[in-house]
Protein backbone atom coordinates (compact mmCIF):
# COMPACT_ATOMS: atom_id res chain seq x y z
CA UNK A 1 0.00 0.00 0.00
CA UNK A 2 1.56 3.27 -0.70
CA UNK A 3 1.10 6.12 2.26
CA UNK A 4 1.00 9.64 1.92
CA UNK A 5 2.38 10.78 4.73
CA UNK A 6 2.09 15.00 6.24
CA UNK A 7 3.68 13.66 9.28
CA UNK A 8 7.01 15.55 10.39
CA UNK A 9 9.80 13.05 9.59
CA UNK A 10 7.16 11.06 8.01
CA UNK A 11 6.62 9.11 11.11
CA UNK A 12 5.95 12.43 13.98
CA UNK A 13 3.01 11.82 15.95
CA UNK A 14 2.87 15.44 16.79
CA UNK A 15 4.50 17.82 14.18
CA UNK A 16 3.44 18.37 10.67
CA UNK A 17 5.62 18.21 8.00
CA UNK A 18 5.85 21.03 5.21
CA UNK A 19 4.64 19.06 2.60
CA UNK A 20 3.70 15.37 1.85
CA UNK A 21 5.93 12.48 1.33
CA UNK A 22 4.71 9.29 -0.35
CA UNK A 23 6.18 5.64 0.40
CA UNK A 24 5.00 2.28 -0.61
CA UNK A 25 5.11 0.22 2.79
CA UNK A 26 4.77 -3.10 0.91
CA UNK A 27 8.20 -2.04 -0.98
CA UNK A 28 11.41 -3.26 0.64
CA UNK A 29 12.64 -1.45 3.98
CA UNK A 30 15.43 0.74 2.29
CA UNK A 31 13.05 1.47 -0.79
CA UNK A 32 13.25 4.94 -1.65
CA UNK A 33 9.83 7.84 -1.48
CA UNK A 34 7.68 7.67 -4.20
CA UNK A 35 8.11 10.90 -6.68
CA UNK A 36 4.76 12.79 -6.80
CA UNK A 37 5.56 11.65 -10.79
CA UNK A 38 5.53 7.91 -9.92
CA UNK A 39 2.44 8.07 -7.66
CA UNK A 40 0.92 10.19 -10.28
CA UNK A 41 1.56 7.25 -12.64
CA UNK A 42 0.02 4.50 -10.76
CA UNK A 43 -3.06 6.80 -10.20
CA UNK A 44 -3.39 7.24 -14.10
CA UNK A 45 -6.71 5.97 -15.69
CA UNK A 46 -8.23 4.64 -12.13
CA UNK A 47 -10.50 5.41 -9.12
CA UNK A 48 -8.59 6.11 -6.29
CA UNK A 49 -9.76 5.84 -2.73
CA UNK A 50 -7.89 8.25 -0.06
CA UNK A 51 -7.98 6.75 3.64
CA UNK A 52 -7.94 8.79 6.16
CA UNK A 53 -7.04 7.41 9.93
CA UNK A 54 -8.62 9.17 13.46
CA UNK A 55 -7.15 10.58 16.83
CA UNK A 56 -4.29 8.99 18.52
CA UNK A 57 -2.77 6.33 15.97
CA UNK A 58 1.25 6.03 15.82
CA UNK A 59 1.87 5.30 11.98
CA UNK A 60 2.46 1.52 12.63
CA UNK A 61 -0.84 1.15 14.16
CA UNK A 62 -1.94 3.27 11.21
CA UNK A 63 -0.35 0.86 8.97
CA UNK A 64 -1.79 -2.43 10.34
CA UNK A 65 -5.02 -0.71 10.04
CA UNK A 66 -5.24 0.24 7.18
CA UNK A 67 -4.00 -3.56 5.90
CA UNK A 68 -7.31 -4.74 7.44
CA UNK A 69 -9.10 -2.45 5.78
CA UNK A 70 -8.03 -3.09 2.62
CA UNK A 71 -8.39 -6.49 2.81
CA UNK A 72 -12.06 -5.97 3.57
CA UNK A 73 -12.52 -4.24 1.14
CA UNK A 74 -10.84 -6.60 -1.56
CA UNK A 75 -13.07 -9.15 -0.15
CA UNK A 76 -15.93 -7.19 -0.74
CA UNK A 77 -14.83 -6.38 -4.46
CA UNK A 78 -14.23 -2.80 -3.39
CA UNK A 79 -10.89 -3.03 -4.82
CA UNK A 80 -10.62 -4.73 -8.25
CA UNK A 81 -10.65 -4.14 -11.92
CA UNK A 82 -14.77 -1.68 -11.79
CA UNK A 83 -13.41 0.08 -8.79
CA UNK A 84 -11.15 0.99 -6.87
CA UNK A 85 -7.16 0.85 -8.95
CA UNK A 86 -5.29 2.63 -6.58
CA UNK A 87 -5.97 2.78 -2.20
CA UNK A 88 -3.55 5.76 -0.64
CA UNK A 89 -3.59 5.58 2.97
CA UNK A 90 -3.41 9.24 4.05
CA UNK A 91 -1.31 9.72 7.53
CA UNK A 92 -1.61 12.66 9.77
CA UNK A 93 0.08 13.54 13.08
CA UNK A 94 -2.89 12.49 15.59
CA UNK A 95 -1.59 12.70 18.55
CA UNK A 96 -2.01 10.15 21.79
CA UNK A 97 -3.42 9.99 25.32
CA UNK A 98 -5.55 13.21 26.50
CA UNK A 99 -4.88 15.64 23.97
CA UNK A 100 -7.90 15.28 21.54
CA UNK A 101 -8.20 19.41 21.50
CA UNK A 102 -4.42 19.48 20.13
CA UNK A 103 -5.57 16.55 17.65
CA UNK A 104 -8.47 18.35 16.86
CA UNK A 105 -6.41 22.00 16.11
CA UNK A 106 -4.35 19.39 13.67
CA UNK A 107 -6.99 17.66 11.66
CA UNK A 108 -7.84 21.19 10.88
CA UNK A 109 -4.19 21.95 9.66
CA UNK A 110 -4.04 18.41 8.35
CA UNK A 111 -6.91 19.11 5.96
CA UNK A 112 -4.78 21.32 4.00
CA UNK A 113 -2.67 18.33 3.25
CA UNK A 114 -5.23 16.15 2.13
CA UNK A 115 -7.07 18.99 -0.27
CA UNK A 116 -3.08 19.16 -1.61
CA UNK A 117 -3.54 15.45 -2.27
CA UNK A 118 -6.24 15.18 -4.34
CA UNK A 119 -5.35 17.87 -6.10
CA UNK A 120 -2.33 16.63 -6.96
CA UNK A 121 -3.85 12.96 -7.86
CA UNK A 122 -7.13 14.75 -9.90
CA UNK A 123 -5.19 15.27 -13.39
CA UNK A 124 -4.63 11.50 -13.15
CA UNK A 125 -7.11 10.19 -11.52
CA UNK A 126 -10.92 8.71 -13.31
CA UNK A 127 -12.16 9.50 -9.61
CA UNK A 128 -11.22 10.11 -6.06
CA UNK A 129 -13.05 9.12 -3.07
CA UNK A 130 -12.17 9.91 0.72
CA UNK A 131 -12.86 7.38 3.04
CA UNK A 132 -12.09 8.70 6.99
CA UNK A 133 -12.50 7.28 9.98
CA UNK A 134 -13.19 9.40 13.83
CA UNK A 135 -11.28 12.31 13.73
CA UNK A 136 -10.51 11.67 10.21
CA UNK A 137 -13.87 13.59 9.23
CA UNK A 138 -12.33 16.50 10.88
CA UNK A 139 -9.57 16.34 8.40
CA UNK A 140 -11.08 15.59 5.10
CA UNK A 141 -14.62 18.09 6.18
CA UNK A 142 -11.94 21.13 6.58
CA UNK A 143 -9.75 19.81 2.93
CA UNK A 144 -13.89 20.21 1.59
CA UNK A 145 -14.07 23.88 2.97
CA UNK A 146 -14.38 26.58 0.90
CA UNK A 147 -15.32 23.86 -1.71
CA UNK A 148 -14.05 25.19 -4.94
CA UNK A 149 -16.13 23.34 -7.06
CA UNK A 150 -16.87 18.92 -7.07
CA UNK A 151 -13.09 17.34 -6.37
CA UNK A 152 -14.45 14.26 -4.24
CA UNK A 153 -17.15 11.43 -5.90
CA UNK A 154 -17.76 10.36 -2.82
CA UNK A 155 -17.12 11.15 0.87
CA UNK A 156 -17.68 8.17 2.96
CA UNK A 157 -17.22 9.08 6.92
CA UNK A 158 -18.05 6.09 9.40
CA UNK A 159 -17.80 7.20 13.33
CA UNK A 160 -17.52 10.87 12.16
CA UNK A 161 -16.17 12.25 15.24
CA UNK A 162 -17.43 15.95 14.53
CA UNK A 163 -20.49 17.63 16.58
CA UNK A 164 -23.81 15.99 14.97
CA UNK A 165 -24.51 19.97 14.14
CA UNK A 166 -21.55 20.83 11.51
CA UNK A 167 -23.10 20.01 8.82
CA UNK A 168 -26.23 22.31 9.08
CA UNK A 169 -26.28 25.98 7.72
CA UNK A 170 -24.11 28.52 9.22
CA UNK A 171 -21.48 25.92 11.04
CA UNK A 172 -18.23 25.48 10.43
CA UNK A 173 -18.66 22.54 7.36
CA UNK A 174 -21.89 23.74 5.97
CA UNK A 175 -20.31 24.04 2.48
CA UNK A 176 -17.96 20.88 2.15
CA UNK A 177 -20.62 18.84 1.05
CA UNK A 178 -20.82 21.21 -2.06
CA UNK A 179 -16.97 20.01 -3.12
CA UNK A 180 -18.03 15.75 -3.50
CA UNK A 181 -20.97 14.39 -5.50
CA UNK A 182 -22.15 12.08 -2.46
CA UNK A 183 -21.34 12.45 1.05
CA UNK A 184 -21.99 9.27 3.47
CA UNK A 185 -22.50 8.78 6.98
CA UNK A 186 -21.66 6.10 8.80
CA UNK A 187 -22.93 5.79 12.44
CA UNK A 188 -23.59 3.66 15.46
CA UNK A 189 -25.38 4.02 18.96
CA UNK A 190 -23.34 1.45 20.39
CA UNK A 191 -20.24 3.47 19.89
CA UNK A 192 -19.00 3.87 23.53
CA UNK A 193 -16.00 5.77 22.63
CA UNK A 194 -17.87 8.69 20.77
CA UNK A 195 -20.90 8.49 23.60
CA UNK A 196 -18.57 8.60 26.82
CA UNK A 197 -15.35 10.61 25.56
CA UNK A 198 -16.11 12.76 22.56
CA UNK A 199 -18.90 15.35 24.32
CA UNK A 200 -15.84 16.45 26.65
CA UNK A 201 -12.95 16.30 24.21
CA UNK A 202 -14.69 18.08 21.66
CA UNK A 203 -15.98 20.85 23.72
CA UNK A 204 -14.56 23.87 21.81
CA UNK A 205 -18.15 22.52 19.80
CA UNK A 206 -20.20 22.34 23.12
CA UNK A 207 -21.06 19.76 24.85
CA UNK A 208 -23.23 17.71 22.16
CA UNK A 209 -23.29 14.16 20.99
CA UNK A 210 -20.64 13.18 17.83
CA UNK A 211 -22.30 12.83 13.88
CA UNK A 212 -20.67 9.34 14.11
CA UNK A 213 -23.20 8.35 17.41
CA UNK A 214 -26.23 9.13 16.29
CA UNK A 215 -26.34 10.88 12.65
CA UNK A 216 -26.85 14.46 12.45
CA UNK A 217 -29.24 16.10 15.08
CA UNK A 218 -32.27 16.78 12.84
CA UNK A 219 -31.93 14.16 9.87
CA UNK A 220 -35.37 16.46 8.33
CA UNK A 221 -32.78 19.87 8.23
CA UNK A 222 -29.81 18.01 7.02
CA UNK A 223 -31.77 15.93 3.75
CA UNK A 224 -33.39 19.30 2.77
CA UNK A 225 -30.15 21.23 3.08
CA UNK A 226 -28.03 19.10 1.01
CA UNK A 227 -29.14 16.87 -1.49
CA UNK A 228 -25.91 14.60 -1.51
CA UNK A 229 -26.52 13.49 1.89
CA UNK A 230 -27.03 9.99 2.78
CA UNK A 231 -26.79 8.63 6.51
CA UNK A 232 -26.60 5.41 7.24
CA UNK A 233 -27.55 3.46 10.89
CA UNK A 234 -25.04 0.91 11.39
CA UNK A 235 -25.96 -0.27 14.78
CA UNK A 236 -26.74 -3.80 14.37
CA UNK A 237 -23.58 -4.31 12.54
CA UNK A 238 -21.09 -2.22 14.26
CA UNK A 239 -20.57 -2.45 18.05
CA UNK A 240 -17.63 -0.50 18.78
CA UNK A 241 -15.81 2.86 17.62
CA UNK A 242 -12.78 0.64 15.64
CA UNK A 243 -14.86 -2.04 14.20
CA UNK A 244 -16.45 -0.25 10.98
CA UNK A 245 -13.42 -2.17 8.79
CA UNK A 246 -14.46 -5.63 10.45
CA UNK A 247 -18.15 -4.77 9.72
CA UNK A 248 -19.09 -7.12 6.56
CA UNK A 249 -22.54 -5.08 5.92
CA UNK A 250 -20.51 -1.92 5.80
CA UNK A 251 -18.01 -3.17 3.33
CA UNK A 252 -21.53 -4.57 1.14
CA UNK A 253 -22.95 -0.92 1.55
CA UNK A 254 -19.66 0.35 -0.01
CA UNK A 255 -19.81 -2.04 -2.64
CA UNK A 256 -23.57 -0.50 -3.32
CA UNK A 257 -22.64 2.58 -3.06
CA UNK A 258 -19.87 2.21 -6.12
CA UNK A 259 -22.31 0.21 -8.16
CA UNK A 260 -24.36 3.02 -9.04
CA UNK A 261 -27.39 1.74 -7.70
CA UNK A 262 -30.29 4.15 -6.18
CA UNK A 263 -29.53 4.20 -2.33
CA UNK A 264 -31.96 5.98 0.15
CA UNK A 265 -31.30 8.70 1.66
CA UNK A 266 -31.68 7.26 5.27
CA UNK A 267 -31.03 3.20 6.45
CA UNK A 268 -30.13 0.71 8.43
CA UNK A 269 -27.90 -1.89 8.00
CA UNK A 270 -28.92 -5.52 9.15
CA UNK A 271 -26.17 -8.06 11.05
CA UNK A 272 -26.65 -10.07 7.64
CA UNK A 273 -23.81 -8.88 4.85
CA UNK A 274 -26.24 -9.86 2.34
CA UNK A 275 -29.44 -7.69 3.70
Amino acid sequence: MIIASCRKYFDSNRFLAADLRYRDVSAAADAPDLTLAGLRTRARNRHVCILVHGYGNPLPDVVAAYAELHAGMKAAGVVGPANYGLVVGFTWPGWRGPAFPIARAAANKAGRHLRQLVERLRPAALSIDVQTHSLGARVALAALTPPGGIFVDNLLLAAPAVDRTLLESGREFHAALDACNRCFVYHSRRDAVLRKFYPLGDAADGIVHALGLNGPRRPAVAFRQHSNLYVVDCTACVPNHGAYRQAAPWHAHWARVLSGAPLPRAEALKPDAAA
